[in-house]
C-alpha cells in the first residue's frame, strides 16, 4: 500500500466533507417543513376566523405561492384584524364585481389591494405586532415574514381571549424539539477501520485522526440523531457510497493536477494500485458493516417479538381475570335483582295491606261522624226541649255593712222562691218562678254550669244570647264578669263562656275550622252603642236605626 505522503488529504476529511454535506441537505429540508407547518397553522387561523367562503382563495394547506395569492387582496387580512380588535381597519375596500368589464378594473383592483394591505400594515404597526412589506405579496415576496405575522396575530387574539392580563408577548418561531438519540460506534466497527486503515502507519496522522475524532463524532450523532433504527444501514450504504465518490474524485482531482509521468512511473503505478486497494477494502468493509448491521436488526427482531410474546401472555392473563370477575358480577347481579324482586314483592303486598287497614278507618271514621252529627242533632234538640228562653234567678248575699238588714227571701224551692214585704208597701207574700234559682251560697262555677251546653250549640250553628238585668247593685257585674281582683275560681260568665268555647273549637280543629270575632255594645236608655268605635260617644250601633 502506498505511502500516506502521496495524498494531499486525509480520508477523515473526505468523510467530514460528506457528512456536512448530508447534514445541510438535511437541515434545509427540515427547515422547510417547520415553514410548511407554520404556514399552514396560520392558514387554519384565518380561515377559522373569516369562515371557508369568506377564505376561499386561501386553501386548507397552501404552498408559499398559494398563500401569497390568497392574501395579496388584503380582504382575508383586514377582516380578520377587525375581529381580533375591532375597528382596527376603519375601512375594508371589498372588490368590487363590475372591476372586470371596465376596461381599467384590473388597475383598479390593485389599487384597491394595495389599500387593503396597506391598512392593514398600519394597524398592526401600531398594535406593536410583527410585519411585513407590502411587495411580500408580490411574486419573490418572503413569505416567511407574512406568516410570523399572522401567527403573531393569532398569539394576539388567543391572549385577549383568555382575558388579556399582563404584557402581550410574541415569541416567534419555535422549532419543534426531536428526541435526541446517541449512536457511538466502537473502534472495531468496519466503518471505523475503513476510515483509519490510511493512517496507521504515520505519527502524524495519528495525532490528525485525533483531532477529527470529536468532530466526525459530532457530524455522525447529528446525522443519525431523529432516524428510525431500520433507517439506519439504508443511511450508511448511502454515506459509504457517497464518501467513495468523494475519495475517488479528490484522487482523481490530485493526479490531474500533478504533471504528467511516464506510464511506467512508480509513483503512478502506486497510486493506482493504492487506489484499486482502497476501493476494495472499502467495498469490503461496506458489505461487511451492511451485514452487521442487518445482524443487529435480526437480533433486535428478535427481542423485539419475545417481548411482544411476553406482553400478549399478559394481557391473556388480564382478560381471563377480567372474564372471572365479570362473572362474579353477573352473580352478584342476578342475586341483588332476586332480593330486589323479593322485597318489592313484599312491598307491594304492605301496601296492600295498609290501603285495606286505611278504608276500614275511613268507613270507621265514617260512621263516626254521622254518630257524631246524630249525637250533636239530638243534643241540640233537648236544648230546644229545654226552651229557647231560659231565665234564672241568683240571690246575692248581704254585703259586710248589710249583716244586720232584714232578708226578705223566704223560701226557694224547685224552680220558686217566696218573698215576703211589709204590709206598707203592698202584698206581703210574692211567689215567682224561674227556671232555676240559685241562692245566696252559689258560686261561679255553679251559675256557669247551667249555661255551660249552651257554647257547644254555638258551635253547631245556633244564636246564643246571655245577658243579666237587675237593679242596680244586685251583682249583675259580678255574676257576668267577676271581681276586680278576678282569679280563676271567681271569673264570671264572660270569661267562662270564652274560655269554653275556645277549648271545645282546639279540642275540633282536627275536623272543623271556626273563625271568632267579637263586639262589644252597650244599650242604654234605650240606644245601642258600639264600645269597639273610636267616637263611640256619638256613633251608634250600625245595625239600628233611630
Amino acid at each position: 500500500m502506498a505511502d500516506d505522503s502521496t495524498l494531499s488529504f486525509s480520508m477523515a476529511s473526505v468523510v467530514e466533507d460528506v457528512l456536512n454535506r448530508s447534514q445541510a441537505l438535511d437541515m434545509d429540508s427540515r427547515r422547510a417543513q417547520e415553514a410548511a407547518i407554520r404556514r399552514y397553522e396560520g392558514a387554519a387561523w384565518l380561515r377559522k376566523m373569516v369562515g371557508v367562503v369568506g377564505a376561499k382563495d386561501l386553501p386548507a394547506e397552501p404552498s408559499e405561492e398559494e398563500f401569497r395569492l390568497g392574501l395579496r387582496s388584503g380582504l382575508i387580512l383586514c377582516n380578520v384584524i377587525n375581529k381580533v380588535h375591532p375597528g382596527a381597519v376603519s375601512k375594508v375596500v371589498e372588490s368590487s364585481c363590475d372591476s372586470a368589464a371596465s376596461p381599467d378594473g384590473a388597475a383598479l383592483s390593485a389599487y384597491q389591494y394595495f389599500e387593503n394591505a396597506r391598512n392593514f400594515l398600519v394597524a398592526v404597526e401600531q398594535m406593536g405586532l410583527p410585519t411585513f412589506e407590502a411587495s411580500d405579496l408580490e411574486q419573490g415576496g418572503k413569505t416567511s415574514r407574512i406568516v410570523n405575522c399572522v401567527l403573531a396575530l393569532k398569539s394576539y387574539s388567543e391572549w385577549k381571549q383568555t382575558g388579556g392580563h399582563g404584557t402581550w408577548r410574541f415569541g416567534g418561531t419555535v422549532k419543534p424539539s426531536t428526541p435526541s438519540k446517541s449512536i457511538v460506534r466502537k473502534n472495531s466497527d468496519p466503518f471505523s477501520n475503513s476510515l483509519s486503515k490510511m493512517n496507521v502507519q504515520s505519527p502524524e496522522t495519528d495525532n490528525n485522526n485525533k483531532m477529527h475524532n470529536s468532530s466526525l463524532s459530532t457530524l455522525v450523532r447529528a446525522v443519525l440523531m431523529d432516524k428510525k433504527p431500520d433507517e439506519v444501514p439504508v443511511l450508511l450504504e448511502s454515506l459509504l457510497s457517497k464518501v467513495m465518490e468523494e475519495f475517488e474524485h479528490r484522487i482523481a482531482s490530485q493526479v490531474e493536477s500533478q504533471k504528467p509521468v511516464p506510464k511506467d512511473s512508480p509513483t503512478l503505478s502506486a497510486n493506482r494500485t493504492f487506489l484499486k486497494h482502497t476501493t476494495c477494502d472499502a467495498k469490503v468493509e461496506d458489505r461487511n458493516a451492511a451485514v452487521v448491521v442487518k445482524e443487529k436488526i435480526s437480533h433486535k427482531n428478535v427481542v423485539h417479538d419475545e417481548e411482544i410474546k411476553r406482553k400478549h401472555i399478559k394481557h391473556q392473563m388480564a382478560f381471563v381475570a377480567q372474564q372471572e370477575d365479570i362473572e362474579a358480577l353477573k352473580q352478584t347481579l342476578s342475586t341483588t335483582k332476586t332480593g330486589m324482586q323479593f322485597m318489592q314483592k313484599k312491598f307491594f303486598e304492605e301496601i296492600k295491606n295498609l290501603g285495606q287497614h286505611v278504608l276500614g278507618l275511613a268507613h270507621a271514621a265514617s260512621g263516626y261522624h254521622r254518630v257524631l252529627e246524630e249525637n250533636r242533632k239530638l243534643y241540640n234538640q233537648v236544648q230546644d226541649l229545654k226552651g229557647n228562653i231560659r231565665v234564672y234567678c241568683r240571690v246575692r248575699p248581704f254585703l259586710g255593712r248589710q249583716s244586720n238588714a232584714t232578708n226578705t227571701v223566704d223560701c226557694i224551692e224547685e224552680g220558686t222562691i217566696s218573698i215576703n214585704t211589709p204590709p206598707k208597701y203592698g202584698k206581703g207574700r210574692r211567689s215567682f218562678s224561674f227556671n232555676k234559682i240559685f241562692g245566696p251560697s252559689a258560686t261561679q262555677e255553679e251559675v256557669f254550669e247551667d249555661t255551660r251546653p249552651l257554647i257547644r250549640s254555638v258551635l253547631d250553628g245556633y244564636n246564643v244570647c246571655i245577658f243579666a238585668y237587675g237593679q242596680t247593685g244586685s251583682g249583675k257585674t259580678h255574676t257576668m264578669s267577676g271581681p276586680k281582683d278576678l282569679t280563676e275560681s271567681n271569673q264570671g260568665v264572660n270569661y267562662r263562656a270564652l274560655g269554653d268555647l275556645f277549648l271545645l273549637a282546639e279540642q275540633r280543629k282536627g275536623t272543623f275550622q271556626y273563625d271568632v270575632s267579637v263586639q262589644m255594645i252597650e244599650i242604654y236608655n234605650e240606644q245601642v252603642r258600639d264600645l269597639l268605635a273610636t267616637d263611640s260617644l256619638t256613633k251608634r250601633y250600625p245595625f239600628f236605626s233611630y
